[in-house]
């Protein structure tokens, strides 16, 4: 059984399998809607999804896997029930070049409301500011948080790192140099830049198999930029850079109050403390 939401997608799925060479009549059948108001003939053996965000959980996951728990498999408090069998968020403190470049009068980063930047994983202008953790860790085999207030992880710490603001640096510089930059405006602008903490990047990593050895990254095992079809989510802190140095510590602390249907967004609180 195939489930697709979007009704065009579904209409290419049976077009592909209907003319699919190795596939036989009546193997797949693909089902129009959400998982959530589907009734399967009979409950399956396995769970292929990919649900994922880049936020893990911003795409409806604890609806739709909760609800898949109770009703659509067979097993479903066994990881082997799952591809993938957990999904992650990880997190880091991040500097953003243009978030120190630009600013009021000619933009006011507070007017996006709260709402994240988003960027390319492969984007330079957003460097990492330490080595990532582990924000959000959701196993399918497990009993999922019911609508409402969930804090995905105790208070996390991280510590500011000189090789990396050194790193950072170097490469907002070669940029600036790239683009024309004067060698002293390149150094004040990279200098500041790689200095300014803007906000906690986000993105995912998926977790294939139980034993963790099958592993998809959207960043790197360190948060190395590199090419993905998710993106990176920069929530942004305060509406210009803080300015932080090598050995100054973030202490985040984040909340996200989940919906009761796949279709209502999470919203996604995050505290952050810098000394």
């Amino acid at each position: 059984y195939a489930i697709e939401a979007s009704p065009e997608a579904a209409r290419l799925a049976r077009k592909a399998v209907s003319q699919a060479t190795d596939v036989p009549a009546g193997v797949v059948e693909v089902i129009e809607g959400f998982s959530t108001a589907a009734t399967l003939p009979e409950k399956a053996d396995l769970a292929v999804a990919e649900i994922v965000g880049s936020i893990a959980s911003e795409e409806g996951l604890h609806a739709t896997i909760r609800d898949a728990q109770a009703r659509l498999l067979k097993r479903p408090f066994e990881e082997s029930s799952w591809i993938p069998c957990r999904c992650q968020t990880a997190a880091a403190p991040a500097s953003y070049a243009l978030h120190y470049a630009l600013g009021p009068p000619q933009f006011d980063w507070g007017k996006l409301g709260g709402e994240p930047v988003r960027l390319n994983c492969r984007d330079e202008t957003l460097e990492l500011m330490s080595d990532p953790l582990l924000w959000e860790d959701i196993s399918f085999a497990e009993p999922l948080p019911p609508p409402g207030v969930w804090r995905p992880s105790p208070p996390l710490r991280f510590d500011i790192s000189a090789a990396r603001i050194d790193a950072n640096e170097k490469v907002y510089y070669d940029e600036l140099r790239r683009e024309g930059a004067k060698e002293e405006e390149a150094r004040a602008v990279a200098g500041g830049a790689a200095h300014g903490l803007s906000g906690v990047a986000l993105w995912p990593r998926l977790v294939l198999d139980p034993k963790g050895d099958i592993v998809v990254e959207s960043r790197g095992p360190r948060g190395e930029g590199q090419k993905s079809h998710w993106q990176t989510v920069l929530a942004l802190l305060a509406p210009r850079p803080v300015p932080v140095a090598a050995g100054s510590v973030l202490q985040l602390e984040a909340t996200v109050k989940l919906g009761a249907a796949v279709d209502v967004p999470p919203v996604y609180e995050l505290q952050a403390r810098v000394a």
